[in-house]
């Protein structure tokens, strides 16, 4: 029955793509929980810091209005990561992706028993493919981009396919950035609030510092 072994490759080899692809998610999904977090973290740190500078009446070189108007809009991105992280549940996702790459891997393993095996019934082929289905509606869907990246995984073998490959690595990339995009600019709010703040005290410091000349002097006198 070289027909029905075709199919049990193909099965075979669709569920070793649909193990990466959820695998990919599980990881990218904990990436996500963890840049939320830290992202509210970092903002939390930056709001708090604002007024500690008006507080203790350091000059940071930019009026109150603009200061006032970055904290409103700090307070506002924490408010809406902490209602990312509550919402989207990256950490569960991410478990419950990579339950179902651990059930799909044991499904592999299973149809990798039937490998040269003869005279398999067409109703046994059936009750893998509907297990294999069965297996998937468990659980929500990957992404497109967690496809891209296990395609990657399998390296050409033919010159003539290396370009579809470098075009498949520039489309993952590219979608990777864009999903990440919002966290990059977030830390760089960040850091300029700090960068402002840390250089104002800085030049504070270095202003309240008495000069070593003008002590000498009156030292001397």
């Amino acid at each position: 029955m070289p027909d029905l072994d075709n199919k049990i490759e193909e099965l075979l080899r669709r569920t070793k793509k649909t193990t990466k692809s959820r695998y990919r998610a599980s990881e990218r999904l904990e990436r996500h929980h963890k840049f939320s977090q830290w992202t509210v973290s970092f903002l939390s740190v930056a709001l708090v810091f604002i007024p500690l500078m008006q507080a203790f009446d350091v000059d940071v070189g930019i009026e109150s209005l603009y200061l006032n108007a970055t904290q409103a809009i700090l307070a506002v991105l924490i408010l809406a990561y902490s209602l990312l992280l509550g919402q989207e549940n990256f950490i569960s996702r991410s478990e419950a992706m990579h339950r179902n790459g651990v059930e799909l891997g044991r499904f592999a393993r299973t149809l990798a028993a039937y490998k040269g095996k003869e005279n398999v019934p067409d109703e046994e082929y059936h009750l893998l493919v509907e297990k294999y289905y069965d297996i998937l509606e468990k659980y929500e869907n990957h992404k497109p981009l967690d496809y891209l990246f296990t395609r990657l995984y399998y390296k050409p073998e033919k010159l003539s396919e290396w370009p579809e490959y470098c075009w498949v690595w520039v489309r993952a990339q590219i979608f990777r950035f864009f999903i990440y995009s919002h966290y990059i600019a977030v830390l760089g709010l960040v850091l300029f609030v700090f960068v402002t703040m840390f250089s104002a005290i800085h030049e504070q410091s270095t202003s309240n510092k008495p000069n070593k000349t003008d002590a000498v002097n009156s030292a001397i006198s």
